[in-house]
């Protein structure tokens, strides 16, 4: 007997919306045909609703030990899966102590022990003066390292130079785990900003963070890459610029991938201005026209994937500060995939496939998680189910359910809105609210590489 059967759902096969039964058993998905036959202990009636596998977001700040004032991962899990995210993985800054040595890393799992409603992974980071720490972190499980090109803005968490780099990438070849990169180069950004006079609105907070930063710190990114063998995720790719770098060096056979964020794609440095300090981020939105292309990147299979890079603060580092001034990090991760969803075009089946690629199986390929991000038979049953309204809803402040309720998104409307949110075959989110005590499990990715 089946755990769990939901009936008439509407997944994509094929670019097409096809109207199918989900058998669960175990947490697994068992069975997915036109109709589930056997008998299970619940049934639910889905009135064709869209499902598709639950998102692996490879890119949250949920900060816990030591800033869970800004955010933590009782309430940063609770959004990830009100937003269809059924699998995280946190970076090692900003918590204290940041995740560089693997001391630090049982003290983060410790403090998240309990809390979480979706699976969740930790990344590892590279400071100068840890490489001798790296493969143990690789041995402890992390699912990667992070590192920063350029001041990552806290003071426990240094970004590395060249000969950092180049010495930490050696280490993490020999692991086979990816470094993932904060791309800004330094020596640009101090002449861009050398260059401003006024410095307070968002267009000045652009004019700081230039193009060419990326483009320059890419470049040296990939020369590294090349001479020790690294795997590199560039994280937060804004520009067309930086992904014709990018593209080059994929043709070429560097093993280098394109993450961007839904809010590269949904908003624009004009609107951020408007918005105000909550739509502070680094690199900085473009231009309209940016945007656009960067969407299009996104449906022609240029990106590789998308993760919010959902960065809070607490009110006192975006409040009553100049937008120059305020801290950088945009809280997305509860809208980002409906959003996204609906403004490319959810209805048209092969759109819909792209970007359940990119937020759910190209994630979880990445991350070397065979379990998620795909609605197949032997998979966890993590499924995001979705309505498509005639009528938008707009985004409020009440809905949020971060533990600061403040988001870029506020004001915006959308027709694809979250139903429920279903983890290892439970659903744990259903119109507006958790449905359970935290069940998400610490995904130990030294173990899925046995």
């Amino acid at each position: 007997m089946l755990d769990t059967v939901i009936r008439n759902l509407k997944v994509l096969r094929a670019g097409v919306w096809t109207a199918v039964d989900v058998g669960i058993e175990s947490g697994k998905i068992a069975e997915i045909t036109s109709q589930v036959t056997g008998s299970a202990r619940s049934e639910v009636i889905a009135e064709g609703q869209f499902a598709m596998s639950g998102a692996v977001d490879l890119h949250v700040h949920f900060n816990e030990p030591g800033r869970t004032n800004w955010e933590g991962f009782k309430t940063g899990s609770a959004a990830a899966a009100a937003g269809g995210v059924t699998t995280v993985a946190e970076m090692p800054l900003n918590s204290i102590p940041s995740t560089v040595t693997v001391d630090a890393l049982d003290q983060k799992l410790a403090a998240i022990k309990g809390k979480s409603s979706v699976d969740y992974a930790l990344w590892g980071g590279v400071v100068p003066g840890n490489v001798d720490s790296l493969e143990a972190l690789a041995d402890a499980g992390v699912v990667g390292f992070k590192a920063f090109m350029s001041p990552s803005g806290t003071d426990d968490f240094d970004n590395s130079d060249v000969a950092t780099l180049r010495e930490a990438m050696r280490r993490i070849a020999r692991t086979g785990l990816r470094l993932a990169l904060h791309a800004e180069d330094p020596h640009v950004l101090k002449a861009a900003e050398a260059k401003l006079g006024q410095k307070e609105t968002a267009l000045d907070w652009e004019a700081s963070r230039p193009v060419s930063a990326e483009v320059s710190a890419v470049q040296i990114a990939i020369e590294l890459s090349v001479e020790t063998g690294c795997p590199i995720t560039i994280v937060h790719v804004s520009s067309p610029e930086v992904l014709a770098v990018i593209d080059a060096a994929k043709a070429k056979g560097v093993d280098i991938l394109a993450e961007t964020c839904p809010h590269y794609l949904l908003l624009n440095i004009g609107q951020a201005d408007a918005i105000g300090p909550v739509a502070k981020c680094a690199p900085p939105l473009r231009s309209e026209a940016t945007v656009s292309e960067l969407r299009a990147a996104v449906l022609s299979g240029r990106i590789d994937t998308i993760g919010s890079d959902h960065s809070p603060s607490s009110p006192d580092l975006k409040e009553g500060l100049s937008f120059y001034k305020a801290w950088g990090g945009i809280s997305g991760l509860q809208h980002g995939l409906p959003l996204t969803l609906d403004m490319l075009g959810m209805d048209l089946g092969l759109t819909g496939q792209c970007l359940e690629g990119v937020f759910s199986a190209k994630p979880a390929s990445v991350a070397g998680m065979s379990a998620k991000g795909q609605l197949t038979v032997g998979a966890d049953a993590d499924l995001v189910l979705f309505e498509q309204r005639e009528m938008p809803a707009m985004i409020q402040k009440s809905d949020l359910l971060y533990r600061h309720p403040f988001s870029a998104y506020i004001g915006c409307s959308s027709r694809v809105v979250v139903a429920s949110t279903w983890l290892r075959g439970v659903c744990i989110y259903k119109e507006g609210a958790i449905l359970s005590a935290p069940t998400g499990r610490f995904i130990n990715c030294a173990e899925l590489r046995k």
